[in-house]
């Protein structure tokens, strides 16, 4: 799968670091709105998706993080490629795993833990120009300078994500 985007901040590790692999999603419904986390409790927003388990493929992982999200069966449509990220200064070293996805049947209710539950955890459904705009104007509100570092590395890969997303539905319907 082809790197999408690398995102660096400060000082990067090398290739022998810890890598820790997620996943992430650009997940459609049947009105072709997109999922959007909010995280309240910093007014944060990103994409649906996180980390790859022990023995666990990406595509698993993101039918699985999907479903734990946003409530929704669903089905991944392309594989769009890896958005990597690494910053040593902040101790953030990271794959992302890229997909699209379209929901299955109805939407169903969040099953998010303890941390999502406690920073106030809800999906919304956009256009995926306004949900790039949401994210690429985002102002989140950091509780530190590590955070608001991570913030920024997220909202990095986010919109990349989403901008390959628009490109390969374009390409997709001859645009």
């Amino acid at each position: 799968m082809k790197v999408l985007r690398r995102v660096t901040h400060g000082e990067t590790f090398g290739d022998d670091a810890k890598l820790y692999k997620s996943v992430r999603v650009v997940l459609f419904d049947s009105e072709n709105l997109v999922a959007v986390m909010r995280i309240g409790k910093i007014n944060a927003f990103t994409l649906p998706g996180g980390g790859i388990e022990e023995g666990e493929m990406p595509e698993q992982a993101a039918l699985r993080e999907i479903l734990e999200e946003t409530g929704c069966e669903s089905e991944l449509t392309h594989e769009l490629g890896i958005i990597e990220e690494n910053s040593k200064t902040y101790d953030w070293n990271g794959s992302s795993t890229c997909f699209i996805a379209k929901v299955k049947g109805g939407k169903g209710v969040q099953k998010l833990t303890e941390i999502e539950i406690d920073e106030e955890t809800s999906v919304l459904w956009l256009g995926i120009h306004e949900a790039l705009e949401l994210i690429t104007n985002q102002k989140a509100n950091a509780r530190d300078r590590r955070e608001e570092v991570i913030l920024e590395i997220m909202k990095e890969r986010n919109i990349a994500l989403l901008r390959e997303a628009l490109r390969v539905l374009a390409t997709e319907n001859g645009r």
